[in-house]
């Protein structure tokens, strides 16, 4: 039969076990914890850097943006220059320039100057309104449309443009040999035709007789060519230009020859090698 121990023997073996618990304190070393304290400031000091160059940055951005902003919608022009070869444009842009110093000119209002000169001359090709803010200057470009040759249109004397465009004033010279052409309905444009003229303006030495004149009159654009010996020819497609004058060249020699007379020369179906030649009727 086991002997229970005695209290006091219990009492000493507890406060044993309550020694064993004992905690230890964790230092660290004098240059470790220098390093820790300088990281940590190191740290710190740039997320502070940070912060503040995203302050300085935002605050400089938003009084940029509003100095702009307010450059922009406070442009007044103190003066101004043209530069147009066209006379009369020229003169209307002056006079719209003109209205515009001392008050306020927005980028809306530029445009509507451009738009204003452009109505005005359709013949420019180009017009741009620029602002220095420096300088405080109006700048006004405008670039007239190069013209190919006077039209005839539904009866009215207009102008075609390298674009197609036909044209109600001449605001540029045309420059070199030009052959007149008529259209017979107001076409609104034409580019292929303005193309077509083009060349033979480039190409009118080497016709055997200079063209007199280019004949539109139905909307299928099956233009006649006369010359100044009177013949007339059916053209056709407005491809080939130069190789067509050169056979024209050719086949009218050859018919000259054998009756000496104008010729009317049907060229409709040149992409077949099929030329036609006969006498031209009377009146063309």
């Amino acid at each position: 039969m086991a002997v229970p121990a005695p209290a006091a023997a219990l009492k000493f073996s507890n406060i044993s076990g309550m020694a064993q618990k004992k905690t230890y304190r964790v230092r660290v070393r004098g240059k470790v914890r220098n390093q820790l304290l300088r990281r940590g400031a190191a740290v710190a000091g740039a997320t502070l850097g940070l912060l503040a160059a995203s302050w300085f940055f935002g605050a400089a951005f938003k009084a940029s943006k509003n100095f702009t902003a307010s450059r922009l919608f406070s442009f007044k022009p103190a003066s101004f220059e043209v530069d147009c070869p066209a006379p009369a444009a020229a003169e209307y842009a002056r006079g719209l320039a003109a209205g515009t110093l001392n008050l306020p000119l927005t980028a809306a209002r530029c445009a509507e100057l451009a738009q204003d000169l452009r109505d005005r001359h359709p013949g420019l090709l180009s017009v741009d309104v620029a602002r220095n803010f420096i300088t405080g200057k109006l700048s006004l470009k405008a670039v007239p449309e190069e013209l190919v040759s006077p039209v005839l249109l539904a009866g009215t004397t207009a102008y075609l443009g390298v674009t197609g465009r036909f044209l109600p004033e001449a605001l540029a010279e045309i420059q070199g040999p030009r052959v007149p052409a008529s259209v017979g309905w107001r076409a609104e444009k034409a580019p292929e035709l303005a193309g077509f003229l083009k060349e033979l303006n480039q190409f009118s030495s080497l016709f055997y007789s200079v063209p007199a004149g280019l004949d539109c009159p139905g909307r299928d654009w099956a233009c006649r060519l006369t010359l100044a010996d009177g013949t007339v020819v059916l053209w056709g497609g407005f491809e080939f230009t130069r190789l067509k004058i050169l056979r024209l060249n050719e086949v009218v020699r050859d018919a000259a020859a054998r009756n000496g007379a104008a010729l009317r020369v049907d060229m409709r179906y040149f992409k077949e090698g099929k030329i036609f030649v006969s006498p031209a009727a009377k009146g063309g």
